[in-house]
């Protein structure tokens, strides 16, 4: 986990740390070896460019997301799918931003390996979900999409949350699920997550609404449309981390 020269000059890190050497798929390995995330992410949007030009795979017979331009033009009519139907009844919609720290050691400026920065950022997954569930138990219908991703944080993502609600309600109502994000998640930190920095709400919303653009901006390879290869190096890297530690860009909650 040395300090490697990334894209940009600063450090980059080696993909994964040994607790998920693991789980990373082969296809990422240099002559049996985890690679740094920038060699990684060098080799990765290659490998999104053989996608490309294959004419033959299609993005639905793959069990991950490929992160090019046609996967992200069916990515986009699935949110938009999903906006409309939920704009028809929700009187409000919320973001809310779950993050964590990627410092090994933050005085040497060693960085996590993404893929066990992701681990960490994701432990409180079900503790949230739950929260979440009872929180909006006494609401008759509510849909959630759930986004990974953000604007590049040296390449490091966070969790965002949108929800749509037939209801008009208040930061406050969603205190239980941000306290289960700091209290399950292994790198969450209590200052970056202020209630009224984290959690922020509209009225009622119209197709294409303000959300869903929130929310698809935020997803590497959807900002530009055009996937990944069309993106900047830290959304690179996230696709890249996303990709090697088998995480979903994005995902929907029911909606009843």
């Amino acid at each position: 986990m040395g300090r490697i020269l990334s894209e940009k000059g600063g450090p980059s890190p080696k993909l994964a740390g040994p607790s998920e050497a693991d789980s990373i798929p082969e296809k990422f390995l240099i002559d049996g070896e985890i690679p740094t995330w920038a060699k990684a992410t060098h080799w990765f949007t290659s490998f999104v460019e053989y996608l490309e030009n294959e004419s033959v795979v299609a993005h639905k017979a793959l069990n991950f997301a490929p992160f090019t331009q046609r996967w992200a033009g069916a990515a986009w009519s699935e949110l938009y799918r999903v906006d409309q139907k939920a704009c028809r009844w929700a009187e409000s919609t919320v973001l809310i931003e779950f993050s964590g720290s990627y410092w090994l050691d933050k005085d040497s400026k060693v960085f996590l390996p993404p893929v066990t920065f992701l681990t960490a950022l994701q432990s409180s997954k079900s503790a949230r979900q739950k929260a979440l569930s009872r929180t909006l138990s006494d609401l008759p219908r509510w849909q959630s999409i759930r986004v990974i991703g953000g604007e590049g944080h040296n390449g490091y993502p966070r969790v965002f949350l949108g929800l749509y609600l037939p209801v008009e309600v208040d930061n406050s109502f969603f205190e239980p699920v941000l306290d289960a994000h700091l209290n399950n998640c292994l790198c969450a930190s209590l200052e970056a997550h202020i209630l009224d920095d984290t959690v922020s709400i509209n009225g009622p919303p119209s197709h294409k609404s303000r959300l869903i653009h929130s929310l698809g901006d935020k997803v590497p390879g959807l900002s530009s449309g055009s996937g990944i290869r069309a993106e900047s190096w830290e959304k690179r890297k996230i696709a890249t981390a996303l990709h090697a530690g088998g995480c979903r860009p994005y995902s929907f909650g029911r909606s009843i």
